[in-house]
């Protein structure tokens, strides 16, 4: 068995490497059991170990699962859609798309469609991102499928557009009609909120009919939470944590201090009422409008 081989695998899989690709390099049967009974790999899953110690990183985790789906195997689904940043919460399951005839496991969803095309983010292999778009229709609502499509068409580094989606789309696949009704609700400030409470406060804006606002554009040094431009309004959000000691009161008055000193309106909306008094919320936005 050659050793730098193993070492270079085992580098540029972060930590996983396949029954397979050790026999490649001159493992024996005998070598590699002797090797798992003397604790230098770790089984991860049918045929699949990890190298030196039994906990990889994230991307060792998925590099791991995409050996025992096959040759040819990218993440797919939420588990695409994570890997890219896409989504905050690491899936409970990895998503992959496979040839060949892998088994689901659990932790582990294997799928297997016509074609399998694949590129790399981050040094894992991905499908496109309209294919998990897609797969991951099933298992996002449809405002969750909207942040999903502005965080994409935010980020830059991706390449993603909607035109590039719409053709992905032609054909009628499975999953289509969500992620088309996503599309036709496309809403980019959710791709700018910072956090749920603010995706909250701009979903509540077109619930009720008002204009969208712009999420944390830069004023001078500040950046504040809402903004209405053309009315010179102003909405700041103070989170259920917030905002509670004298030094972050203090904070609070000089930044509304600075921002009324340039004509701007600024009004403040706690978590609760946002939760809790939507309507009410709505009616002050758009009286201040108005």
């Amino acid at each position: 068995m050659r050793m730098r081989r193993v070492a270079e695998i085992v580098g540029r899989q972060f930590g996983a490497i396949a029954r397979w690709q050790l026999l490649e390099v001159g493992a024996t049967d005998a070598q590699i059991s002797g090797l798992l009974r003397a604790g230098r790999m770790f089984r991860l899953w049918p045929g699949v170990y990890a190298w030196g110690r039994p906990d990889l990183p994230p991307a060792g985790r998925l590099v791991a699962a995409l050996l025992y789906a096959g040759r040819g195997a990218g993440l797919t689904g939420l588990t695409n859609l994570w890997w890219r940043g896409l989504l905050h919460r690491e899936p409970d399951a990895v998503h992959i798309d496979a040839p060949g005839f892998s088994r689901s496991r659990t932790g582990l969803v294997v799928r297997h469609p016509p074609e399998t095309r694949r590129t790399m983010h981050k040094d894992v292999p991905v499908v496109p991102l309209s294919r998990a778009l897609l797969v991951a229709s099933t298992d996002l609502d449809h405002d969750s499928l909207r942040l999903v499509l502005g965080r994409a068409e935010y980020d830059q580094r991706l390449a993603f557009s909607l035109a590039e989606l719409e053709a992905d789309l032609r054909g009628g696949p499975a999953g289509c009609r969500a992620v088309r009704a996503a599309m036709g609700a496309h809403l980019p400030q959710l791709a700018r909120c910072a956090n749920g409470f603010e995706r909250d406060f701009v979903l509540l804006c077109e619930r009720f009919g008002l204009p969208i606002p712009e999420p944390n554009v830069r004023k001078g040094r500040f950046i504040p939470d809402m903004t209405w431009e053309d009315k010179k309004l102003i909405v700041e959000l103070d989170g259920k944590d917030a905002h509670r000691t004298p030094a972050q009161r203090m904070k609070d008055a000089k930044r509304q201090k600075w921002l009324e000193a340039r004509g701007y309106t600024v009004i403040r909306f706690t978590w609760a009422q946002v939760q809790f008094r939507q309507e009410w919320v709505a009616a002050v936005v758009r009286r201040h409008l108005t």
